[in-house]
């Protein structure tokens, strides 16, 4: 296993790659890889185990009760999947993980990872500091999804993209088919909205790049 790279993954940052490897010759940990298309977790799974990813990305897609399968979102190495999850009575993966790519990942069993916490503090400021941005990028998804109207969300979007970079003018962080699939639309519905957007005067848009035109409107869409 190599050290190095696993002291430069989020979980394991500020804690040196010989305490790494004195830690983990204590648990059950393993190295596993997926190829594309393979499945890493199925929804409604119990989460016994921790899986970080170390190369390639995942799609995470879940099954509404008419069967419909959902994209919800694309998570890239380095990242925890499920991290949230790991602990409590009914805890289940809430989508499944389908590798996008050749993925390689850490998978770490759910008592390696208690042990694992209580052996090392900076691992467990970091396990803590990830669960909860998790937590925020989840309430932010839901609070997307709260809102019935493409334009709405698209408004509460770029309202967030533009708190977060100080100016007026951004960079979508995301390729417009991701973002729709964020949404839940599907891209010609985005497309056609930032069309209708930008003729009503609230934006400006070349390709990812935004010019706000007009915050205060896009601030009362947020707020209705």
């Amino acid at each position: 296993m190599d050290y190095v790279q696993l002291a430069r993954l989020p979980l394991f940052r500020g804690v040196s790659p010989e305490e790494l490897e004195r830690i983990f010759g204590t648990l059950r940990i393993r190295e596993e890889r997926f190829d594309k298309g393979e499945m890493l977790a199925m929804q409604d799974e119990p989460v016994n185990r921790l899986i970080i990813l170390l190369r390639g990305s995942v799609k995470g897609e879940m099954t509404d009760p008419s069967g419909k399968l959902i994209k919800v979102e694309d998570i890239e190495a380095p990242s925890p999947l499920a991290i949230l999850f790991l602990f409590g009575k009914d805890n289940r993966f809430p989508v499944s993980a389908t590798a996008r790519e050749a993925v390689e990942a850490v998978v770490i069993p759910k008592r390696s990872v208690l042990r694992m916490l209580s052996m090392n503090e900076r691992v467990l400021e970091n396990y803590l500091g990830l669960s909860a941005d998790f937590a925020v990028r989840l309430s932010r998804k839901l609070h997307f999804m709260a809102f019935r109207t493409i334009r709405q969300k698209m408004a509460l979007y770029l309202l967030h993209l533009s708190k977060e970079s100080g100016s007026d003018t951004v960079e979508l962080d995301k390729t417009k088919t991701a973002l729709a699939e964020y949404f839940g639309i599907s891209r010609p519905s985005l497309e056609r909205e930032i069309a209708r957007m930008q003729a009503d005067g609230l934006i400006a848009a070349e390709r990812r790049r935004i010019v706000i035109r007009d915050k205060m409107g896009l601030a009362r869409l947020a707020d209705k």
